[in-house]
């Protein structure tokens, strides 16, 4: 990625594909856990939960670079986010928390 891109936050295009995330298990299971409704957590549970999440997330940036490429842009912006959960039902549940967000555009 060239200087002229950017803060070095974004990615170019091209390396979404090879990024490869992983969410600890021991996090997710303290974070599951601080629910009261929740008790023991069964050992494979947060590993499961953590890979639903990166594919979770691998979807949604995908959607957005979608977005992002119909405008022509070589960054994901916020805006991009928002219109990709608007668009988009499978992140419905998602509409609410980009709503606040959408006045800032």
């Amino acid at each position: 990625m060239s200087e002229e891109e950017g803060d070095g936050a974004a990615l170019p295009i091209q390396s979404f594909e090879k990024v490869r995330t992983h969410f600890p298990s021991a996090r997710i299971k303290k974070l599951m856990q601080s629910d009261e409704e929740i008790g023991k957590v069964a050992q494979a549970t947060p590993i499961v939960v953590g890979r639903a999440l990166e594919l979770f997330l691998c979807s949604l940036v995908e959607k957005s670079l979608d977005v992002a490429k119909n405008y022509g842009s070589r960054k994901i912006a916020p805006q991009h986010l928002i219109q990709a959960v608007s668009q988009n039902e499978e992140f419905d549940f998602c509409e609410s928390i980009v709503e606040k967000y959408k006045s800032n555009k």
